[in-house]
C-alpha cells in the first residue's frame, strides 16, 4: 500500500499531507521523488510563506519502507542517504517559506528526518517521535544524526540514538525537540495560529531571519550529512543491516552476530 502526497494551498499558507489507503504512512523511493519534486514546485510560489507538513491517518510518517530497502543492494547505502538528505536539505533551506511539521502520530526514522528538517514542530500528545534505526542493524542516514544533536546536546541526542527508544510529546517538548505538544484535535488549529503568528511579521524580516539560520546551518551541516552517508553506507552494506531487516518483515527478534554480537 504505497504513501502518497497531496498540496493544497490557500493563499499565503501551504499544506503538504501524506496519506495511505491504510493509514501507516512510509517514505518510498517514489514518496521521496514526488516530495522532492513538489519542493521544487513549491520554491516557485514566492507568494507562498509558510509550509505546514503533517499525516493523514495513524501516522505522521513512520519510517522508511523496509521491504523497499530490503531489496536494494548493499552498496547503494550511501547513494539512498544521499538522496535523503539532498530532499531534507531542500525543506531546511526554505528561505522564502517557514516550514512547520505537524506531528499527528508516529515520527519514526525517516519521519523523524522530516519533522527534524522543518523549522518548527507541533506534536499531538498521541504522537512518539525517535530513531529506531540500531534495530534494525542500522543509523539515521537523512541528517537525523546531525538534526538532533544540534537541537537536543549530545547527552540526549546520544541516548535517542543510541537506544534506539522513541520519545512521547512531553519528553520531546522538554529536551527541545518540538515547540509544542497539543490534543489531537488542536494539532491543525495551533499550526495555522502559527501560521498567522509569523504572517503578520514583516515578510523581508522572517526571510531574512530564515536566511542567517540556514547559512549558520549550512556552516557545520555539510560536513556531518558527508559523514552520516559515508556511517550508513557502512552499515547498510554489513551483515548486521541484512538480519535486521529480515528480522523486521519476519516479525521476529533480530540474531546479532559477529565481532560485537
Amino acid at each position: 500500500m504505497s504513501t502518497e502526497l497531496r498540496f493544497e494551498q490557500e493563499g499565503p499558507v501551504g499544506r503538504i499531507t501524506f496519506f495511505s489507503p491504510n493509514g501507516i504512512n512510509l517514505l518510498s523511493i517514489p514518496l521521496m521523488a514526488s516530495l522532492e519534486a513538489k519542493l521544487r514546485e513549491i520554491i516557485t510560489l514566492p507568494e507562498l510563506r509558510v509550509l505546514i507538513l503533517t499525516g493523514e491517518g495513524r501516522t505522521f510518517i513512520a519510517g522508511a519502507d523496509i521491504a523497499e530497502m530490503s531489496t536494494a543492494p548493499g552498496d547503494e547505502g550511501r547513494a539512498f542517504s544521499q538522496r535523503g538528505q539532498r530532499c531534507m536539505n531542500m525543506l531546511t533551506k526554505f528561505e522564502h517559506c517557514v516550514t512547520i511539521a505537524a506531528i499527528n502520530g508516529p515520527a519514526l526514522g525517516g519521519g523523524a528526518e522530516v519533522a527534524l528538517a522543518c523549522d518548527l514542530r507541533v506534536m499531538s500528545e498521541e504522537a512518539t517521535i525517535g530513531f529506531p534505526e540500531v534495530k534494525l542493524g542500522l543509523i539515521p542516514g537523512w541528517g537525523g544524526t546531525q538534526r538532533a544533536f544540534a537541537l537536543m546536546g549530545p547527552a540526549r541526542a546520544r541516548r535517542m540514538l543510541f537506544t534506539g527508544e522513541p520519545l512521547n510529546g512531553g519528553a520531546a517538548c522538554e529536551f527541545g525537540l518540538v515547540n509544542e505538544v497539543v490534543a489531537a484535535n488542536d494539532l491543525i488549529p495551533t499550526s495555522e495560529r502559527l501560521a498567522r503568528q509569523i504572517l503578520a511579521n514583516g515578510p523581508g524580516a522572517v526571510r531574512l531571519a530564515k536566511r542567517v539560520f540556514c547559512t549558520e546551518e549550512t556552516s557545520w551541516l555539510e560536513k556531518g550529512l558527508a559523514g552520516e552517508a559515508e556511517a550508513f553506507g557502512e552499515a547498510f552494506v554489513g551483515e548486521e543491516a541484512r538480519e535486521g531487516l529480515k528480522a523486521f518483515l519476519e516479525k521476529r527478534a533480530p540474531i546479532w552476530r559477529g565481532q560485537y554480537a
